[in-house]
């Protein structure tokens, strides 16, 4: 069902894993078991990230506002399963069909609880709901909106209210969209059977903005990219494509 969501959802649009983008300290690790059956070492990338992932929580707490944490964990779940990453998933012909109503209803909803409560940090719902709302605002058809909340979201980043990682797929998408080089190299498109990155601002320099923005060398996050859609990365760079703003 997988392979299925993302080559009928994302085969002519940037994509990313939704649940293993988000955040570098769910990333998978490349190693493998040593010969004697001892685990190997964790990898240092993978290492800092969790760190940086505890530090983020022990700062913040894990949320005080416990409704709106279960209404956006909830909202999470019925975005995954517009993607067909859900044991009970639609049909191919459903999914199609419902996924941009059911992404206009998601985006209507966290206009409204961002209107209301501004938008959910760490302290206010945790780290794993305050991530859910980041997803659904990865997903908005809304780029306008998308692009208008990018200010305020980078300040939160930066003061360690939000987690960078998810706000760096955020960026990157509202970049693809406006037919820009993404900074983070988190979207890919879906040509000749295989996967390719859209072309990132700084070649060079990407690995040292994902470290900063607690997300895998981009080696290994194309090795989940395979992983997670059973497709091969390839070497090509795309270009983007503008798209209509809402």
């Amino acid at each position: 069902m997988r392979l299925t969501a993302l080559l009928l959802l994302a085969a002519s649009a940037s994509f990313a894993p939704s649940s293993f983008a988000q955040s570098g300290a769910h990333a998978l690790s490349a190693a493998t078991n040593a010969s004697n059956s001892e685990p190997a070492a964790q990898p240092a990338w993978k290492a800092a990230i969790e760190a940086r992932r505890k530090q983020l929580i022990s700062s913040n707490g894990y949320g005080t506002d416990s409704p709106l944490r279960d209404q956006l964990m909830k909202m999470r779940a019925t975005d995954q399963a517009a993607r067909g990453f859900a044991a009970a998933s639609a049909s191919k012909k459903e999914m199609v069909q419902n996924l941009p109503v059911t992404d206009a209803q998601l985006t209507a909803e966290l206009k409204q609880i961002v209107s209301e409560k501004g938008w959910p940090t760490i302290a206010m719902v945790g780290i794993d709901a305050s991530n859910a709302a980041m997803l659904i605002l990865t997903h908005t058809p809304d780029h306008a909106w998308q692009q208008q909340m990018l200010p305020q979201l980078t300040q939160l980043a930066d003061a360690d209210k939000i987690d960078p990682s998810s706000l760096a797929l955020v960026v990157d998408k509202s970049l693809v969209s406006a037919g820009k080089l993404q900074r983070y190299g988190s979207q890919f498109k879906y040509i000749n059977g295989a996967m390719a990155m859209y072309g990132v601002e700084d070649p060079g320099g990407l690995d040292r903005k994902r470290a900063r923005a607690l997300l895998p060398p981009i080696d290994v996050y194309k090795e989940q990219l395979s992983q997670i859609y059973h497709l091969p990365a390839s070497k090509a760079i795309v270009s983007a494509t503008p798209q209509p703003q809402n």
